[in-house]
Protein backbone atom coordinates (compact mmCIF):
# COMPACT_ATOMS: atom_id res chain seq x y z
CA UNK A 1 0.00 0.00 0.00
CA UNK A 2 1.87 3.37 -0.65
CA UNK A 3 1.44 6.53 0.90
CA UNK A 4 -0.60 8.54 -1.19
CA UNK A 5 -3.28 5.73 -0.63
CA UNK A 6 -2.94 6.51 2.89
CA UNK A 7 -2.79 10.11 2.62
CA UNK A 8 -6.72 11.86 3.50
CA UNK A 9 -8.25 15.26 1.75
CA UNK A 10 -8.33 17.44 3.90
CA UNK A 11 -11.71 18.72 5.34
CA UNK A 12 -13.50 21.92 4.88
CA UNK A 13 -12.82 22.25 8.80
CA UNK A 14 -9.19 21.76 8.66
CA UNK A 15 -9.20 24.80 6.00
CA UNK A 16 -12.10 27.11 7.84
CA UNK A 17 -9.04 26.65 11.02
CA UNK A 18 -6.36 28.38 8.75
CA UNK A 19 -6.28 32.31 9.59
CA UNK A 20 -6.54 34.68 6.77
CA UNK A 21 -3.47 35.81 4.88
CA UNK A 22 -2.04 39.97 6.54
CA UNK A 23 -3.07 42.94 5.08
CA UNK A 24 -0.95 43.98 2.12
CA UNK A 25 0.91 47.50 3.26
CA UNK A 26 0.85 50.64 1.91
CA UNK A 27 3.21 51.18 -0.90
CA UNK A 28 6.71 53.39 -0.40
CA UNK A 29 7.19 56.40 -1.28
CA UNK A 30 9.20 57.51 -3.27
CA UNK A 31 12.76 57.96 -2.00
CA UNK A 32 12.16 56.08 1.10
CA UNK A 33 15.33 53.92 2.22
CA UNK A 34 14.20 50.05 2.26
CA UNK A 35 17.62 49.45 3.31
CA UNK A 36 20.39 50.25 5.70
CA UNK A 37 22.72 52.45 4.36
CA UNK A 38 26.27 50.87 4.29
CA UNK A 39 29.29 53.51 4.53
CA UNK A 40 32.56 51.07 3.98
CA UNK A 41 35.95 52.48 5.51
CA UNK A 42 39.47 50.80 4.38
CA UNK A 43 42.10 50.62 6.54
CA UNK A 44 45.29 49.37 6.47
CA UNK A 45 44.73 46.22 8.77
CA UNK A 46 40.95 46.31 8.68
CA UNK A 47 37.80 47.02 6.68
CA UNK A 48 34.59 49.08 8.55
CA UNK A 49 31.36 48.90 7.25
CA UNK A 50 29.11 51.31 9.03
CA UNK A 51 25.58 50.40 8.96
CA UNK A 52 23.17 53.82 9.41
CA UNK A 53 19.39 53.84 9.52
CA UNK A 54 17.57 57.59 8.97
CA UNK A 55 21.24 58.56 9.67
CA UNK A 56 22.00 57.04 13.06
CA UNK A 57 24.83 54.07 13.21
CA UNK A 58 23.27 51.07 14.93
CA UNK A 59 25.97 48.66 13.63
CA UNK A 60 30.04 48.12 12.89
CA UNK A 61 30.99 45.41 10.98
CA UNK A 62 34.69 44.77 11.47
CA UNK A 63 36.53 42.80 9.14
CA UNK A 64 40.18 42.29 9.96
CA UNK A 65 43.01 41.25 7.55
CA UNK A 66 43.62 38.44 9.75
CA UNK A 67 40.52 36.49 11.55
CA UNK A 68 37.32 36.66 11.50
CA UNK A 69 34.69 39.23 11.01
CA UNK A 70 32.97 40.68 14.31
CA UNK A 71 30.16 42.91 15.15
CA UNK A 72 29.65 46.17 17.05
CA UNK A 73 26.20 46.89 17.91
CA UNK A 74 24.87 50.19 19.37
CA UNK A 75 23.61 49.52 22.83
CA UNK A 76 21.27 52.17 23.67
CA UNK A 77 20.38 53.54 20.24
CA UNK A 78 22.08 57.02 20.52
CA UNK A 79 24.20 56.41 17.58
CA UNK A 80 27.10 55.95 18.98
CA UNK A 81 28.95 52.82 19.45
CA UNK A 82 29.91 52.42 23.42
CA UNK A 83 33.88 51.07 24.33
CA UNK A 84 33.52 50.81 28.14
CA UNK A 85 30.56 49.93 30.39
CA UNK A 86 28.11 52.85 31.64
CA UNK A 87 25.67 53.09 34.46
CA UNK A 88 23.04 51.79 31.64
CA UNK A 89 24.47 48.52 30.87
CA UNK A 90 27.09 47.08 33.36
CA UNK A 91 27.96 44.28 31.38
CA UNK A 92 31.41 45.09 29.53
CA UNK A 93 31.09 45.44 25.59
CA UNK A 94 32.01 43.04 23.48
CA UNK A 95 32.61 42.56 19.74
CA UNK A 96 29.84 39.46 18.32
CA UNK A 97 31.08 36.77 16.24
CA UNK A 98 28.81 34.81 13.70
CA UNK A 99 28.70 31.51 15.35
CA UNK A 100 26.50 29.49 12.60
CA UNK A 101 25.71 30.48 9.43
CA UNK A 102 24.21 28.42 6.06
Amino acid sequence: MSLCALAQEPSQEQFDAVPPPPDIPPPLESGSPIEPEVTIIRKENAVLEEYRVNGMLYMVKVTPRVGKPYYLIDQDGDGTMETKSTNIYQDPVVPQWVLFSW
